[in-house]
């Protein structure tokens, strides 16, 4: 009589045993670690254009193998917003899907809208020299510079966002 049982508690207990796993690797996949380090070098504008330069410095960001993390440098002033071309840091096997869409389709069509693409490398500090040129609009004088980093699943659904403000007044200078 008991061991009906111990065999139907043992059948239990090893199917709740798997999901309670699963769940946990699943809720540890979608963390986010790392430091990133930003540091402007120039912002000016001349003849209607403003030129951003700037340095980012990426430590042991470590991104899922099937992740996707996007680091994306926003304007932002009131309702207006400027967002710049992201940096794409892919996990081992984004890594491997992009190379091969670089191989027969092209770098090009691979990139997207990147500024760069990188390996998640968490164990090496990446820098990346980061400069842009684009059309200057008046309310970007008093905007704020924040970076939005998303979090992508394989099939680039946004898994979670994380927002970090750089810097409350964008310090702008005038060449003429």
């Amino acid at each position: 009589m008991k061991t009906p049982v111990y065999i139907f508690l043992s059948l239990l207990i090893m199917q709740l045993c798997p999901m309670q796993l699963q769940s946990q690797t699943q809720a540890q996949a979608t963390v986010y670690n790392g430091l990133v380090n930003i540091k402007q070098n120039k912002a000016e504008v001349e003849h209607g254009r403003l030129k951003l330069d700037m340095d980012l410095l990426l430590s042991g960001v470590s991104v899922g193998r099937y992740q996707t993390l996007l680091l994306t440098p926003v304007l932002r002033q009131g309702n207006n917003s400027f967002r710049l071309a992201p940096i794409r840091i892919n996990g081992a096997n984004k890594q491997k899907m992009y190379e091969r869409m670089v191989a027969f389709e092209g770098k090009q069509v691979a990139d997207g809208d990147a500024y760069v693409v990188l390996k998640s490398n968490p164990t090496l500090l990446q820098e990346v020299s980061y400069k842009k040129e684009f059309s200057f609009q008046p309310w970007m004088e008093e905007a704020e510079l924040i970076l939005v980093g998303e979090l992508n699943n394989y099939d680039g659904i946004p898994v979670q966002t994380y927002t970090n403000v750089l810097t409350d007044h964008l310090y702008i200078q005038k060449v003429e």
